[in-house]
């Protein structure tokens, strides 16, 4: 609760700092401008987002891997025709017997069709290739889920670096109107003769370089709300207004709680584990190929002979046969090696993992603790320094500071504000980005949008 009352604290000082009060942008109130919630950005992204189309075809693709497996012991019926023509010629030329003499031709056609049926009865293959399939649908699921809450942190990063974009505008706007407050009497003291030409060229220089800065921020604005439309799928419009999410609040939680919970909680953590129980069936994959295959065949045929005489065969044949490789030319041996060698590939992958989930966790946490400590820190320098340049600013136009003192303090006030403000909203980040590193981000949202 103190940080909460801090951020608001924070945010009061930022806008009561500046003498001259910016006015608020105009809109038109059409339903492209209409006001964006964090939340409504999250359920445009899950409606929209091509990143997540893509994860949830990537589970479809799995789910068909079982039935792929369990297909290997469906019937199969295949149907077989073709047709021979033979023709030859054969020239008798004998002298001592003219009778015999002359050409003798034969045809022969030959058409042959049937059907062959094939039921494999038992392949050990098909165990290992079916755990490997629901392996595989389940880390697709896992990585479906993982893909959403890394889509939807992308979004909250849009989301805010807009607002703080805007934010720093404005403060950049006051800048602006404080230093043309600053001219208007030094160029009337320099006309009175009371100071020298240097003071009114130190604060047109202090305008010039605070519009210089405001519009390198504006074209911030504008390319950070046009991130956020493409990622919101708005077809590059930019012209919508953005809400104020509420403040998030810091939990407070030791670091290895938080690690414990990325380690039961975190998808790609979860699906590193299961690529080693992957490469294990693939394994027995392998092992299973060079097992003994039951299978049973049936075959019909038909076949007709056109020639000198015309002929009809008919047949049926009925097989039960054990299939067993024995030798393979040591391709098993290659086979085996390269899957153990990947199965220890994955178990290092996995350990891998761990130690980037670790390390995650690690940055978020220390980056929200920080945040904190900084944001207290910050907000009493923006209250100095406003302090400071209003009690100079004062003095200056009394005559009793120099214009150097007022325009240094009118910068370090500007530093301030600056850091003050992107600190604000780079804490709120932080506290999502813990969230993210120990998978409760949006928990419930993607409980929602679980695909079976």
């Amino acid at each position: 609760m103190k940080t909460n009352r801090l951020i608001f604290t924070a945010l009061l000082v930022c806008a009561a700092a500046s003498a001259t009060p910016t006015p608020p942008q105009q809109c038109k109130d059409t339903p492209a401008n209409r006001v964006i919630t964090l939340e409504e950005a999250y359920d445009m992204t899950l409606a929209s987002d091509q990143t997540i189309r893509i994860a949830y075809y990537e589970i479809r693709k799995a789910n068909l891997l079982p039935w792929s497996a369990l297909a290997r012991l469906g019937p199969q019926l295949v149907g077989n025709a073709s047709y021979t023509g033979n023709h030859s010629s054969n020239h008798n030329n004998i002298v001592d017997t003219p009778s015999t003499a002359g050409f003798v031709q034969t045809a022969i056609d030959t058409q042959f069709s049937g059907f062959t049926y094939t039921q494999p009865i038992f392949d050990p293959s098909v165990f290992p290739a079916y755990r490997y399939g629901k392996l595989s649908a389940k880390a697709a699921r896992l990585q479906y889920l993982f893909t959403m809450r890394e889509t939807l942190f992308g979004v909250a990063q849009a989301y805010y670096n807009v607002l703080k974009q805007q934010k720093l505008v404005d403060v950049n706007q006051q800048t602006v109107d404080l230093a043309n407050e600053q001219l208007t009497p030094a160029q009337a003291r320099f006309d009175a003769g009371a100071v020298a030409r240097i003071d009114v060229l130190r604060a047109r220089s202090t305008v010039e370089g605070a519009r210089n800065t405001l519009i390198q921020s504006q074209g911030a604005l504008d390319t950070a709300r046009d991130t956020l439309s493409n990622i919101l799928n708005l077809g590059g419009k930019t012209n919508f207004k953005l809400a104020e999410p509420p403040v998030e609040s810091d939990p407070g939680a030791p670091f290895e709680d938080s690690l414990k919970n990325a380690y039961v909680c975190r998808e790609d953590y979860l699906v590193s584990a299961i690529g080693v129980d992957q490469q294990i069936a693939l394994r027995g994959e392998v092992v299973a190929e060079y097992g003994p295959k039951i299978v049973a065949q049936a075959s019909t045929q038909w076949a007709r002979t056109n020639g000198d005489s015309d002929t009809r065969n008919y047949a049926e044949a009925a097989t039960l046969s054990v299939q067993m490789p024995f030798l393979t030319g040591g391709q098993r041996e290659i086979d085996l090696i390269t899957a153990n060698q990947k199965i220890s590939q994955a178990r290092l992958n996995f350990e891998k993992t761990a130690k980037s989930v670790e390390s995650d966790v690690k940055t978020a946490w220390i980056n929200v603790q920080t945040g904190r400590e900084a944001l207290k820190a910050l907000t009493a320098e923006v209250e100095a320094a406003t302090q400071n340049y209003t009690d100079l600013q004062a003095q200056y136009q009394a005559g009793a500071s120099t214009s150097l003192d007022a325009q240094t303090a009118l910068r370090d006030l500007n530093n301030s504000r600056t850091s003050l403000t992107n600190q604000i909203y780079n804490y709120q980040i932080a506290l999502r980005d813990l969230q993210r590193a120990e998978a409760a981000f949006q928990r419930d949202r993607l409980a929602k949008s679980k695909v079976h």
